[in-house]
């Protein structure tokens, strides 16, 4: 199993100051936003950070398309509307730190939030205003400044699959990896929501300009009672996991990805790789800014 973070009491969550506030509040209103020595001094132990994901990948296991004859390996297909439901602002899955300070490991706080996302500027502005509180997710998150972060479950990838470019990522500190979250909908496509159990996210900090997470990794069990339906719409037909995963009900009969938890085959472990993309973030949470006006007297 991964190397899981004590359960520690839940946190008091951080709000950005309120000058921090106002600024992103304004960046996201009139679309000119910057980068430099403002994000620079978010680094401190009251700044909330916001990274939208702008790189997904499956990694393991692999999808295979067609019939028994022509059985191909489809992966990068899929990788391939993934990228393309993120360029096109369709899809906006943002990791929203409370901190960003590498050196804290208390007091640590992670969202997940199907954002609403649009450019502007130099940076992308994203918040989580008209988000269905019931799809944010949080998580405790542990830092490291010392080897790396994070581990897949011990047995379930595919040593094929860790070959060159398409292996899993190992990032290295600085870094941080979440504790384990119950349940997660990753969002693939504006109607495909892949239901996981068991998630963890972990990743590096790269906090040069622009600020990324990168060597990212977000893994997660997927029942085969939940895979062997469909679980939404992609590139516009139903899509049924199970029906592209060798082992399952696919066309690849040579190879076996189908894990094992608690009874035979009852599910898979899917593994993706990201890059994490520093955005600005104005929160449904935030103070309203202060009314500088001034009354006066008729």
């Amino acid at each position: 199993m991964p190397q899981l973070s004590h359960a520690r009491p839940r946190p008091r969550l951080r709000r950005p100051s309120r000058a921090a506030g106002l600024v992103l509040l304004a960046c996201a209103a009139s679309s000119s936003c910057y980068a430099g020595d403002f994000f620079d001094r978010l680094v401190d132990p009251d700044a909330t950070a916001a990274f939208r994901i702008t790189e997904l990948t499956l990694v393991d296991p692999h999808t295979y398309s067609g019939d028994m004859v022509l059985c191909q390996d489809s992966t990068d297909t899929y990788n391939q509307l993934f990228a393309e439901n993120i360029g096109s602002f369709d899809i906006n899955t943002t990791l929203v730190l409370h901190p960003l300070d590498p050196s804290k490991d208390t007091e640590t706080t992670l969202d997940i939030v199907p954002a609403k996302c649009v450019p502007g500027g130099a940076l992308v502005n994203c918040t989580d205003k008209d988000v269905p509180p019931a799809s944010i997710v949080s998580a405790d998150f542990n830092n490291s400044e010392g080897g790396t972060c994070g581990n897949p479950v011990a047995g379930t990838l595919n040593p094929s699959y860790q070959i060159g470019d398409g292996a899993l990522n190992k990032p290295t500190s600085p870094c941080f990896l979440s504790a384990l979250i119950p349940s997660l909908s990753l969002q693939l496509a504006p109607t495909l929501g892949l239901p996981l159990s068991n998630v963890q996210i972990y990743a590096a900090y790269d906090l040069a300009e622009p600020q990324k997470l990168v060597q990212g990794v977000l893994f997660g069990f997927l029942p085969s009672t939940v895979a062997m339906s469909s679980i939404g719409v992609l590139n516009g037909a139903p899509f049924t996991p199970w029906s592209v995963l060798a082992g399952g009900n696919g066309c690849k009969t040579s190879v076996d990805d189908i894990d094992t938890v608690a009874i035979p085959k009852d599910g898979v472990w899917m593994y993706f790789n990201f890059t994490a993309e520093r955005v600005a973030w104005s929160s449904a949470s935030d103070p309203p800014p202060e009314d500088t006006t001034t009354a006066t007297t008729p």
